[in-house]
């Protein structure tokens, strides 16, 4: 069975344009308020470089390091959920799975150590239509009861 994998990112292609063009407007802005600095003539052009230095780290950041990571992952060993407002651990173990229950925007999962409700209401409706079609995939291999809420 294949892994299913659900992160809201932005593509390679588009992660690399925003890079070179952050790191274009970074190298422009710091030559030129460098420039403005060695001249001791601080215009407008000085404090328009502040600025695009400024947006241009916040471009770098944003598609490097404020990305976000992988939302669900769900493989034939666990169940990994990483959603906003889910009081969760880190991961759900399928062998202490007994009984899923599978509703319209939610999960319930009965496990051994406790009862856990997977609310997906975050998640876009071809996602939530993935995780439920994996689940119930999961659910007759490994021949765990389930049922539609």
């Amino acid at each position: 069975m294949d892994d299913l994998r659900i992160e809201y990112t932005i593509s390679q292609h588009l992660k690399v344009i925003a890079l070179s063009a952050g790191a274009y407007l970074l190298a422009t802005t710091i030559t030129l308020a460098v420039i403005q600095l060695i001249n001791k003539n601080l215009t407008f052009v000085f404090y328009a470089s502040i600025i695009g230095i400024l947006l241009a780290a916040l471009l770098i950041l944003t598609v490097t390091v404020w990305q976000s990571k992988t939302l669900i992952t769900i493989d034939s060993e666990e169940i990994n959920i990483s959603l906003p407002n889910q009081k969760l651990d880190n991961y759900i173990l399928w062998s202490t799975v007994s009984q899923v229950g599978i509703g319209l925007s939610y999960i319930t999962l009965i496990s051994d150590e406790s009862n856990y409700k997977i609310d997906l209401e975050n998640l876009k409706y071809s996602d939530l239509k993935r995780v439920k079609i994996k689940i119930i995939e999961i659910c007759e291999a490994k021949d765990i009861a389930f049922s539609k809420i």
